[in-house]
């Protein structure tokens, strides 16, 4: 006859093979026989606990202490009976109980962690974990869960750490190479992230997250078809899973396939019709197709959603700057917005900056943090002056948020004294850089746009904060003190309606670095008999009703004439498909329009020489496109508004001595290029002449730029220290 023994022993041996229900069975018959059996209801209590019973086995394991209190096991098991019935307090003490009794228990520290990260105790449960991989050398799964408590807390690098810990322990954790992957990813360390992702994707092909971050990080790298393929398989994968979408969404959005974009966040709002992301994204590509109520729409969707999306509310105040109408006071109110909820909250968190000593003349520090040391019209408008900037007294620390390298990106770190990678670094990570770097003026490059870092300047980690270049409205931010401007964007009396205090340069607020390589300008199309052609480069985003009003009044005046539209988003057929309807509606004939979708840098040039007159938009004008336009000798015909995102054809074409482009009116936008249109002689000296005139001028001219810039931060440098 078998002994209680032997049947605990048989029960077990079925409760370790999974067989819970011939286990149970056997336990209640050890306690038919010894009523009160501490192991045996306790060990019932965990087979009804694995059998999705937490009530139950609580009281099981309850009667198991009320029989034996010293046994730390008990107390660790009815912590998790607590955890799965949400008592997560009773569970923590439940587990804390079993550690005093058993101090190196690492499974109850492990528990306790689980408990206290449920509770949001993050900083408690990464205690726990620590304690329990470091009492049980090789616990993988203690340092997953650690890693994954770091990395909620942003402490990043530890997080990282920790997951190698884990697939060190266990070659085979799916989930720690894959978390491990998407942090790596996170940071921008795509040399890295890639293996930990394809390690994962190793031992779970169908693992649709790794698959979705596996198509970030080709899409990162220029790989662009093949990220298409990986996002797509982790849809597939994973139908229900909104993030896949999300994923592959963006990997068509870059590839300017904007309606197949747009289709791919639906999908996943679908999915998960409260993803503030897919909102917000969906949003972009209708604000790149030209479709700004649908943009604000979804833009304030994501922002119920997820009110700390700074970037989203930023998006929200840049697409106020489109709108027909726009004025200076609703910029600074929109802007303003931005920083009442995402600047606000750190101003109690600024220090006070200790002013550098030094003689007078000593060298200035100016920092610049930007995304956009590269070919992109920030860089472009910035290089020549950068690279002017050191022989003006000028040490130069650059912080470049971005990972790409170019051209323009070599010149910009050779001009530094200091090249500093910030990609990786959180907005409070950088902040506490530039802070101990002690720049006397930081500068902006991007401001609320993309790659633009508002929340390091939101920190205030510079005396002086400036706003230069890549970004065409008033920050509305308090941190930011200065806007680098000129008399054309911002005319006397203008300033009250900026956040900034606004520097004004004496011509440009730029200096134009043109593309390499670019065609001579050629005689006008139309002087050979050609029908005219007027043009626009400009982003969809730009263009509304009043706009192709005056485009179909204008090509009425010139009978014959054509328009060409060029930008990267008519790439997409159906979005060409959605703006031939929207011209045809305001009465231009399909016939009439050539569209082009995105080219070459140089292939662009060419189509900007073959038009003969430009046509910028309103209230949103052109700017690198007006350059480019300008370069290639064509007119820009342009109609400024007050605000500064209106008024850069007014500058580009003041500086460059360029007259009768600039109207006043509507009317009179269609009287100017009807003009230019029907003088082909005028067109032609121009094209003539006005590259030259460009280049030996100071709208091409960094080292004037410079020299006046310098004195101008100098200025104020000595200003704020007699202020301290």
């Amino acid at each position: 006859m078998a002994t209680i023994q032997d049947t605990l022993a048989t029960a077990l041996a079925h409760h370790q093979a999974g067989r819970l229900g011939e286990a149970a069975a056997l336990y209640r018959a050890v306690l038919d026989a010894a009523p009160g059996h501490a192991d045996a209801l306790h060990l019932l209590g965990v087979a009804h606990l694995q059998a999705g019973h937490p009530v139950e086995a609580e009281a099981l394991i309850r009667a198991a202490i009320a029989a034996d209190r010293r046994t730390a096991d008990y107390h660790d098991n009815l912590g998790s009976a607590l955890k799965a019935q949400g008592r997560l307090e009773d569970a923590a003490a439940a587990h804390r109980q079993a550690i005093r009794l058993r101090p190196d228990f690492a499974q109850a520290l492990y528990n306790l962690g689980n408990a206290l990260d449920g509770l949001g105790r993050r900083d408690e449960a990464v205690a726990a974990y620590r304690q329990a991989a470091a009492k049980r050398p090789g616990y993988a799964r203690a340092s997953f869960n650690l890693g994954n408590a770091l990395a909620a807390l942003g402490r990043r690098d530890e997080a990282i750490a920790a997951y190698g810990a884990a697939v060190a322990a266990d070659r085979e954790f799916v989930e720690a190479h894959a978390n491990r992957g998407a942090l790596l990813l996170a940071l921008g360390h795509l040399a890295e992230a890639g293996p930990a992702l394809a390690r994962a994707l190793a031992l779970r092909p169908d693992h649709a997250t790794a698959l979705a971050n596996r198509a970030a990080v080709l899409l990162a790298l220029g790989h662009g078809a093949q990220a298409d393929d990986v996002a797509r398989r982790a849809a597939t994968a994973q139908p229900e899973l909104a993030e896949a979408f999300l994923q592959l969404g963006e990997v068509r959005q870059r590839a300017n396939r904007l309606a197949e974009a747009g289709d791919t966040y639906a999908a996943a709002l679908v999915r998960s019709p409260d993803l503030a992301e897919a909102h917000a994204n969906l949003a972009l590509v209708r604000q790149t197709q030209g479709e700004l109520d649908a943009a604000d729409i979804g833009i304030r969707r994501a922002l119920v959603l997820r009110p700390d999306l700074s970037e989203a509310r930023s998006n929200l105040a840049y697409l106020q700057l489109f709108r027909p109408g726009a004025t200076l006071a609703g910029a600074l109110e929109a802007h303003r917005a931005w920083d009442a909820v995402h600047g606000a909250p750190l101003r109690a968190g600024w220090k006070k900056h200790r002013p550098v000593s030094g003689p007078a003349d000593r060298p200035l520090t100016v920092g610049i943090l930007s995304g956009d040391f590269r070919r992109h019209p920030a860089g472009q408008f910035a290089v020549r002056t950068v690279e002017a900037l050191p022989a003006q007294g000028v040490r130069l620390f650059l912080y470049a948020n971005q990972t790409e390298d170019d051209d323009l990106t070599a010149r910009f770190r050779a001009a530094a004294e200091r090249w500093v990678p910030v990609a990786t670094l959180s907005d409070a990570e950088l902040a506490e850089r530039i802070r101990a770097d002690r720049p006397d003026v930081l500068i902006d490059l991007a401001g609320h746009n993309a790659r633009g870092r508002p929340g390091v300047f939101a920190r205030k980690p510079a005396p002086i904060q400036a706003a230069w270049s890549g970004y065409m409205a008033t920050t509305g931010m308090a941190a930011v003190d200065l806007l680098i401007a000129d008399r054309h964007h911002v005319p006397e009396g203008a300033e009250a309606l900026y956040s900034e205090r606004v520097l004004r340069m004496p011509d440009a607020f730029i200096a134009y670095d043109p593309p390499d390589g670019a065609p001579d300008p050629v005689p006008p199309p139309c002087l050979s008999g050609a029908p005219v052609t007027f043009g626009s480069f400009n982003i969809l985003t730009k263009l509304n009703g009043p706009v192709l009003d005056a485009w179909a009044d204008i090509l009425t005046r010139v009978p014959g004439s054509r328009l060409l539209m060029k930008t990267k988003a008519l790439s997409c057929p159906i979005t060409a498909a959605l703006w031939r309807s929207k011209l045809t509606g305001a009465g231009i004939a399909p016939e009439r329009v050539t569209m082009v979708g995105a080219t070459s840098s140089l292939e662009h040039m060419a189509w900007c020489a073959s038009v003969d007159v430009a046509l910028d938009p309103f209230p949103f004008a052109g700017s690198t496109t007006t350059l480019e336009t300008l370069w290639m000798g064509v007119p820009v015909v342009t109609l400024p508004g007050e605000t500064f995102s209106s008024r850069h054809s007014l500058a580009f074409l003041t500086v460059a001595g360029v007259e009768g482009c600039v109207a006043h009116d509507a009317r009179e936008y269609v009287e100017l290029a009807a003009g230019w249109a029907g003088d082909p002689a005028r067109l032609a000296t121009l094209r003539a002449g006005l590259r030259a005139r460009m280049a030996g001028g100071p709208l091409c001219d960094g080292p004037r730029l410079a020299e006046h810039l310098a004195h101008s931060l100098r200025t104020e440098r000595d200003r704020a220290a007699r202020s301290t």
